[in-house]
């Protein structure tokens, strides 16, 4: 109606640690586990080819790390994120660059000033 008046109000996004410390239950990895071809994976540039191989970690705080390393212990690649978004991708391939094998691999994701989530992921032919 005329002479009607609306008013919105917006918060700007923030991030709470306290929040944040319970959310880390929050945190999953898809697909897992990661089957030699996934249906997460788009189509390739054709019918025959498959898309990219990936995993994500899901539910992620703006800022942190996550390292991946196999059930031995060794490191196999890490990664930083440090955007707004809720998402990481892990192209299953090591810090060297190379495939990595079928199995059992461990996840450590380091929120700083908040904590860590610690979880296992499956690599299956």
């Amino acid at each position: 109606m005329k002479g009607d008046m609306y008013k919105f109000e917006t918060k700007a996004i923030q991030f709470v640690p306290s929040v944040a410390k319970t959310n880390l239950n929050d945190i999953y990895v898809v697909p897992n586990p990661y089957v030699a071809f996934s249906p997460a994976e788009g189509p390739g540039r054709t019918g025959e080819k498959r898309g990219e191989r990936q995993l994500q970690f899901r539910n992620l705080p703006p800022n942190c790390t996550i390292r991946i390393y196999t059930i031995t212990g060794e490191l196999v690649q890490k990664i930083e994120k440090n955007d707004n978004g809720s998402l990481a991708y892990w192209d299953l391939l090591s810090f060297e660059g190379q495939r990595v094998a079928y199995g059992v691999y461990i996840y450590h994701i380091d929120v700083p000033n908040v904590g860590e989530k610690i979880g296992r992921l499956a690599l299956i032919k």
